[in-house]
């Protein structure tokens, strides 16, 4: 299975990609994860996140780049795979947060990407009210935040924008507004279940019937 969950900061992304992690041990499925596309990278040290920030936008956007088509790569080699934010996040906060100039490929590249990606990917937007995302924000601020308050609405929006103009045939919308991580787990289970490879349906049937 090779899923990419994309939307707005603290709409739930991070503890989605867990939940399928962790579900994804109990049945075989070994899920290879990437979750450090916004800048500063999340896989760095601190030290090198905080050198990160200093960065130009030329460099920033260089190197969002280059990792972005690094694992196009990546979620080809591994038979599991989750990507989280990947090329659209950087599309939406490249302008706003990190500087990019009109002319950075990087805003136009998710479109030429989706061209190289495994058939059987499916796209995943976590989505959740302007009101739920900044009670998030106030109550567990993320070290190094990217979003300000006054954009969520539109930030919002453009994740729905580039949900809609994806390549991408499967697609799953999910709103977290009211949903726990395990709720949201099985409402996405519930959704890809159509756009499962045949492989993957096999494979998840057989872990299914071992556990009972």
């Amino acid at each position: 299975m090779k899923v990419i969950a994309i939307g707005c900061e603290y709409s739930g992304k991070s503890a989605f990609a867990k939940s399928l992690l962790e579900w994804g041990k109990e049945r075989d499925m070994a899920f290879h994860l990437d979750d450090h596309f916004t800048v500063p990278d999340a896989s760095l040290s601190k030290e090198d996140r905080d050198v990160m920030l200093t960065l130009s936008p030329a460099f920033k956007e260089r190197f969002q780049r280059f990792q972005a088509v690094y694992h196009v790569r990546i979620i080809g080699l591994y038979r599991d795979a989750i990507e989280v934010g990947f090329y659209s996040e950087d599309t939406i906060y490249g302008p706003l947060y990190y500087g990019y100039r009109p002319e950075f490929l990087a805003i136009r590249q998710g479109r030429e990407l989706e061209k190289e990606l495994p058939s059987e990917t499916i796209l995943v937007l976590l989505t959740a009210s302007p009101e739920v995302i900044a009670e998030r924000m106030e109550k567990s601020p993320h070290e190094y935040q990217v979003i300000r308050k006054g954009d969520i609405p539109l930030l919002l929006e453009k994740f729905e924008e580039e949900f809609r103009a994806s390549a991408i045939h499967a697609k799953i919308r999910i709103d977290t507004t009211r949903l726990t991580p395990e709720q949201t787990l099985e409402e996405f289970l519930a959704k890809a279940r159509p756009h499962l490879a045949s492989e993957d349906f096999i494979r998840i049937m057989a872990n299914e019937g071992k556990r009972n």
